[in-house]
């Protein structure tokens, strides 16, 4: 993997020195903008799917959502 790396990494710069070099501060700002982006993406945790079993048969098929979500708000009545 390193060598790959290490040769796609000099096939961008062989492509960066074809560019004219008017175009060498938008290559520089796609890839700051790529940092950037990258450090945003929060990372998120995963848990196997037998976690979700206990979820099965907590809502039936074929309910009225709508009433069941009113029926919360009730207040009994």
């Amino acid at each position: 993997m390193r060598v790959a790396g290490s040769h796609l990494k000099q096939q961008i710069v062989q492509e960066l020195e074809k560019l004219p070099q008017d175009k060498w501060e938008e290559v520089l700002d796609f890839v700051l903008f790529l940092r950037k982006r990258s450090a945003q993406i929060p990372l998120v945790p995963s848990v196997p799917a037998s976690h979700l079993d206990p979820l099965v048969g907590m809502v039936a098929w074929g309910g009225d959502a709508l009433a069941e979500s009113e029926g919360l708000y009730d207040d009994g009545h």
